[in-house]
């Protein structure tokens, strides 16, 4: 079976679903510092856990989705 990882997107690109039901703004701040992870980082988890930690700064995640701090 193979590994999975929990910090993962879905195929295509497509954003997970608690920023799908986010507003626009989570949604583009996190395109936006993963774009910028993922050329300091490479492709991975690594990138993907950076966008988060930089989304966590100016957003919270309220139940499945995230809202402006």
């Amino acid at each position: 079976m193979p590994k999975t990882s929990r910090y993962s997107l879905q195929p295509a690109g497509e954003l997970p679903g608690t920023l799908q039901r986010s507003p626009k703004e989570a949604q583009e701040m996190f395109i936006k510092a993963l774009a910028s992870a993922v050329q300091a980082y490479g492709q991975g988890d690594q990138a993907v856990r950076a966008a988060y930690t930089e989304l966590k700064q100016t957003f919270e995640k309220c139940g499945d989705h995230w809202i402006l701090k």
